[in-house]
């Protein structure tokens, strides 16, 4: 069993630690927004689909922020990525 010999252990832990902050700070950059009171309206050259943006450009996100109606009718949504992520063999 692998798990016998300490230094494979600490090895395999090392490693599922680093691929796992890899993937979480790569979805860091996604941000979520929601306007219930107009679904399809479009900012930045982009528009909300059903109430809902999701982007990861810089841009998008400042000009979403920027926007007069930011907290008054669009509102951003915390995006939770600590959940169980798939395994390479599963993906």
């Amino acid at each position: 069993m692998p798990y016998k010999n300490l230094t494979i252990r600490r090895e395999f832990h090392r490693r599922y630690k680093r691929e796992w902050r890899a993937r979480a700070n790569s979805l860091k950059k996604f941000r979520a927004y929601i306007c219930p009171r107009f679904p399809d309206i479009q900012i930045a050259g982009t528009s909300f689909i059903g109430g809902f943006l999701v982007t990861n450009s810089p841009e998008v996100q400042a000009a979403v922020e920027r926007s007069p109606d930011f907290f008054r009718f669009i509102f951003p949504i915390r995006l939770d990525f600590s959940g169980p992520t798939l395994k390479k063999e599963e993906a």
